[in-house]
């Protein structure tokens, strides 16, 4: 039997992770994530895959099955549901992270709870989830196996032998499958660069403690919302430093209630106050845990640094703890947060002189561990940008296990076919982005994006018109302008320009409007381009009588 391996997504980017496990009848999905917008997408808050492959073979699709609960794995499943009703299976965690989004969008979801090392039957492939260590608990390695094709979807993962949340990572569920005989391997490349080892989750609590110990103001503490062993350990260091703890945004306090329901955290109730109490008491008592670490304008840490909220804001002795990596494309944002901050007063936290962050991921030595507990034919680098992919290459180039030609280098789009171990084929599938706007929950197309990039580089302008009863049009045209100012004669130049080149657009007499208004926009295009040096989006308008 053969079986194919199709990337929708998550492959020569950070983020919007999708892959597809197929046979002649059966298919499955491993996750469905978002990919976190930067300015180069001007009012886009995030990219999710295109769905136009996952339509050609709805009729097989046996389910999606979830790694883990962070966005950019799951935060694109309640768009795909919408439209195809597929049973969800993964950890308590990560699905109940879900659950909570489809009450929110009153969209109910047939959610399967699996166990660690629980396997699933879906169709022709049997699925086994292997717990691995990450920043969130409920983290697993997929094992996908079907007849004569065996494969580890091995997705964000580290070996972490003292978590803060979860068992220590273990070895003998990988070796066994050696053991076995593995098709393939998919890794995580997102730290291929780093040498060495990731550090533990729990070796920052002494630098974040000592942190909140010298805090003489208030404390603002902000991470990703899902990344809840690092909320467990904030809360801890909190109670030992006499502070009270205050949770502000949407998200963060959605996946603390519901990590603190399925019991993966505590939450006491003498440790946690609402916003009202923590406004009474001295500030070296509180601590507020609030959503932006990425400086995203509708988060909470943004509205605080901004002046937008009006019931909380940046006081002098303010201290901000900023615990996270800076995605690419993010440093400007949180630059600028950072300038505010200290400008009304507050310190922030230097991440590169104190170690209150560490990374989920594996660097090059648990990369290659992983590789060596698993002995797989092919490797394949997933999950980073294309430097992430190609060190990992030349990194596993080294080690004597594997062919050198054997470390597969893959993009989105790609579809790897196996038969009896080895690789049959290697084409393409359909694969697009869809871009979303979260103001009105628009989805937008590339050649939307494009126009919005094109709106906000050079501005727009208006030709408009009108069509008297006669046939004829009163010239010059109305123009105006919006996104930049020309000059009152440049406006002139191109009225008399176009009154002089309007007879053109004129056929027999037949003055087809559709005609006319394309015409207009091929003659302003021009007159800018040529005049001015700028591509405007030009809008036409003919008024008729």
């Amino acid at each position: 039997m053969s079986c194919s391996i199709s990337i929708l997504g998550g492959v020569g980017e950070i983020g919007m992770n999708m892959y597809v496990y197929e046979t002649e009848k059966s298919a499955v999905i491993v996750d469905c994530g978002v990919m976190f917008a930067d300015n180069n997408f001007p009012g886009i808050d995030y990219v999710i895959p295109g769905f136009d492959y996952i339509e050609k073979i709805k009729h097989k699709l046996r389910g999606i099955f979830i790694t883990h609960g962070h966005e950019d794995h799951v935060g694109a499943v309640p768009i795909l549901l919408r439209k195809y009703n597929l049973p969800v299976f993964g950890g308590r965690l990560s699905l109940g992270i879900l659950a909570a989004k489809g009450r929110a969008r009153h969209c109910p979801f047939e959610l399967n709870f699996v166990d660690p090392r629980q396997t699933v039957r879906a169709g022709d492939f049997s699925i086994t989830f292997l717990p691995v260590t990450h920043s969130i608990s409920d983290t697993y390695a997929l094992h996908i196996e079907t007849e004569g094709f065996s494969a580890l979807h091995c997705s964000d993962f580290k070996i972490d032998q003292t978590p803060v949340g979860g068992e220590p990572f273990r070895p003998a569920d990988f070796t066994a499958l050696a053991e076995k005989g593995l098709t393939a391997l998919l890794i995580d490349s997102t730290n291929a660069e780093r040498e060495g080892f990731t550090h533990s989750e729990s070796s920052i609590r002494d630098n974040l403690l000592k942190i909140f110990r010298n805090a003489q103001g208030r404390v603002f503490f902000t991470t990703f919302s899902s990344n809840v062993d690092r909320f467990k350990q904030v809360f801890d260091i909190a109670r030992e430093c006499g502070r009270k703890i205050v949770l502000e945004g949407a998200a963060l306090d959605r996946n603390v209630n519901i990590a603190a329901d399925l019991g993966y955290v505590e939450l006491p109730k003498d440790l946690m106050v609402d916003l009202k109490t923590a406004k009474k008491m001295d500030p070296d008592k509180i601590c507020y845990i609030i959503t932006g670490c990425q400086g995203e304008t509708n988060s909470t840490l943004y509205r605080v640094v901004s002046g937008e909220r009006k019931d909380l804001s940046v006081k002098e002795g303010d201290l901000f703890v900023i615990s996270a990596r800076v995605i690419p494309g993010n440093e400007k944002n949180l630059i600028n947060l950072v300038n505010m901050i200290y400008k009304a007063g507050g310190s922030v936290v230097d991440i590169g002189k104190n170690r209150i962050h560490v990374s989920g991921h594996a660097s090059q030595e648990e990369i290659k561990l992983m590789v060596n507990f698993t002995r797989p034919k092919f490797v394949i680098p997933i999950h980073g940008e294309p430097v992430h992919l190609i060190t990992m290459k030349r990194m596993l180039k080294s080690m004597s296990i594997l062919d050198n030609d054997n470390v597969l280098l893959i993009e989105d789009g790609d579809r790897l076919t196996f038969e009896n171990g080895e690789i049959a084929k290697k084409d393409r599938v359909e694969t697009d982005k869809i871009y979303i706007d979260l103001r009105g929950h628009f989805a937008i197309d590339e050649e939307s994006v494009r126009e919005r990039k094109h709106l906000s580089r050079d501005g727009v302008v208006t030709v408009v018109v009108q069509k008297n009863t006669d046939g004829s049009f009163e010239l010059p045209p109305v123009v105006e302008t919006a996104g930049f100012t020309p000059e009152e004669k440049s406006i002139q130049k191109l009225k008399d320009f176009l009154a002089e080149h309007m007879p053109e657009l004129m056929n027999d007499n037949d003055y087809d409007s559709t005609v006319i208004k394309e015409g207009l926009r091929r003659l302003t295009k021009r007159f800018f381009k040529k005049t001015l040096d700028r591509r405007p989006l030009v809008v036409p308008v003919v008024l008729e009588k």
